[in-house]
């Protein structure tokens, strides 16, 4: 029960993340057609930031979360 609710919250911090990069990505790359960027130009940048930021945000936050689960579970 309580992996459940650790795998759970994991979850919903992984997709608050995921949509504030979104967020990020949508703002820094769609605002810059206001100034004359070509709306390929734009998609491109959206989507290689995107994969970027979301790679490594995955991957670290997941890295860094695990360890601690296992640091805590032989602390115990």
């Amino acid at each position: 029960m309580n992996s459940i609710k650790w795998l759970l919250g994991l979850i919903a911090i992984n997709i608050v993340g995921l949509i504030l990069i979104t967020i990020y990505s949508a703002y820094y790359s769609f605002g810059t057609m206001l100034f004359g960027v070509h709306t390929a130009a734009a998609v491109k940048d959206f989507w290689n930031t995107e994969y970027l930021l979301g790679t490594i945000f995955i991957v670290c936050f997941n890295l860094l979360a695990i360890i601690t689960a296992i640091v805590r579970y032989f602390k115990k």
